[in-house]
């Protein structure tokens, strides 16, 4: 597989609650294949949050990006007020950092936070 194509590539899979609806996403982007890493991202509509559903799927998507796509690590970008996810990646082994100024806000900016996980 040719670098060129690694860094194009974006893994998407969705999220569905007990019924097999789909309520979200959850995603591989942003492909380093020098590094062996790739960003995750993951949303979930409001009303299904909380309920476990995202921590599953993140557990699914690291064991694919270590099993399927032999990464080494996986990184995202929260905004710092984003109590749930922060809780979530932190439950989840995912170190973090501060990334001052990180988010636009309207005329101002906010902070958010790198969490990383080696697979």
């Amino acid at each position: 597989m040719s670098s060129e194509l690694i860094i194009s590539q974006q893994d998407c899979f969705p999220i569905c609650n007990p019924e097999g609806k789909d309520v979200g996403v959850v995603e591989l982007f942003n492909y380093s294949p020098l590094n062996d890493r790739a960003e995750l991202g993951i949303e979930i509509e409001s009303e299904w949050r909380g309920k476990g559903l995202g921590c599953e799927a993140v557990i699914k998507m690291m064991r694919y990006a270590k099993n399927e796509l032999r990464l080494h690590t996986l990184y995202a970008t929260v905004e710092e007020d984003n109590v749930a996810s922060l809780n979530m990646f932190r439950k989840l082994g995912f170190e973090e950092t501060t990334l001052k100024n990180w988010y636009r806000d309207g005329e101002n900016y906010k902070n958010g936070k790198l969490l990383q996980y080696t697979l």
